[in-house]
């Protein structure tokens, strides 16, 4: 886009400012001159002049006008466009921020669930030990009540406390 500066303008906008009352000047005393003598050749060639002056200077300020427009335009068009790729980086941006949301949620998620079997896993582990110590015990509870008596004393005894069946 060969857009005009702004100062460019603004400068050719002056000059044709500072041209537009001598020009405006000259036309006022040719224009009388002219009307008081309408057959003298040198004011109708000098109104000519001045006429043909008068209308450059409106074609320079039609040609201003026009590449204002132009460049206003161009600026328009450029902006809608920068305005779609923001609307296209603002839905992304909502899409990556959902993303980043559902990770969080899953991060969040997998925490409770890793501090869930965790409790499980303690629970399990402190009633695995207690299993172990109780079957440790119940062990050393059967061995202390039925191994301390020995085994020639149980049977003598035994045998003395047989009614006697010969006679």
């Amino acid at each position: 886009m060969g857009m005009n500066q702004p100062s460019d303008l603004q400068n050719q906008i002056i000059n044709l400012q500072q041209q537009l009352p001598s020009i405006l000047d000259d036309f006022k005393k040719i224009y009388v001159f002219l009307n008081k003598n309408p057959t003298y050749s040198e004011y109708q060639t000098q109104y000519q002049n001045i006429t043909s002056n008068l209308s450059s200077l409106a074609n320079s300020l039609l040609t201003i006008f026009n590449n204002v427009n132009t460049d206003s335009q161009n600026l328009s068009k450029a902006l809608s466009q920068i305005n779609v790729l923001i609307e296209n980086e603002k839905k992304r941006n909502n899409d990556l921020n959902s993303k980043v949301n559902d990770m969080n949620n899953n991060l969040n998620g997998s925490k409770k669930m890793i501090d869930g079997y965790q409790e499980i896993y303690s629970e399990n582990y402190l009633n695995n030990f207690l299993m172990i110590i109780g079957i440790v015990l119940a062990g050393v509870t059967v061995i202390k009540v039925f191994g301390s008596k020995k085994p020639s004393t149980i049977a003598t005894s035994n045998i003395n406390n047989l009614p006697a069946l010969t006679k």
